[in-house]
């Protein structure tokens, strides 16, 4: 049998193997219009995101899978004040299961939750702001190394973290994200529309 054209562009396309990686932007959320739901339309994905997560976890993600699986990585960076820890004080399931320690998810009291105090006593008495931006410069540098001989999509949706940008082909959604804040990946319908087109513009 003979293929056409556009059954050859589709099944090239479908067997195109990517990898995401990284935060709540990434992740896989309840519902169908998720961006990287929506990507799975058009390619093979695996998803490894995981919400509310570290820079190191993220690390961690890309270095647990088998890259020359994946002919490309889309890995959605953190902020530099996510604070790794194996056990969460207050998430235990569901998608923040997860989840690292920021200040604004632990502001709270529960007499009877011992982690949450100690967790928030670290941040009151022993954070520092430029040791966790340095660690996460070189984290991302090492993610950055890791995925050098791939087609490697870097994006982020905060604005600190493109301070810390060094990808060859980095996207910054922070501006589109203020545009477009939903309860799917952080983004509405049209958000997750807009930027599963840009990137499919930017996958070759």
């Amino acid at each position: 049998m003979v293929c056409s054209d556009e059954q050859y562009s589709n099944d090239t396309t479908i067997s195109m193997k990517i990898l995401v990686a990284g935060d709540s932007f990434a992740a896989e959320w309840p519902g169908h219009n998720g961006w990287t739901k929506l990507l799975a339309n058009s390619y093979t994905v695996t998803n490894v995101a995981q919400a509310g997560c570290s820079e190191y976890k993220i690390l961690k993600q890309i270095q647990k899978v088998k890259l020359d699986e994946f002919d490309c990585v889309i890995v959605s960076h953190t902020s530099p004040s996510r604070v790794h820890t194996p056990c969460h004080p207050l998430h235990k399931q569901g998608l923040h299961k997860d989840c690292d320690l920021l200040w604004n998810d632990i502001d709270r009291t529960n007499l009877f939750n011992p982690s949450l105090a100690a967790a928030k006593g670290y941040f009151r008495y022993h954070y520092d702001d430029q040791y966790q931006c340095d660690m996460y410069a070189l984290v991302r540098q090492q993610i950055n190394t890791l995925l050098t001989n791939k087609q490697y999509i870097s994006m982020s949706h905060i604005e600190v973290a493109k301070l810390f940008v060094v990808e060859d082909q980095h996207i910054d959604f922070s501006e589109f994200w203020q545009e477009h804040k939903g309860k799917e990946n952080h983004y509405n319908t049209k958000g997750n529309q807009k930027l599963h087109q840009i990137l499919l513009d930017n996958i070759k």
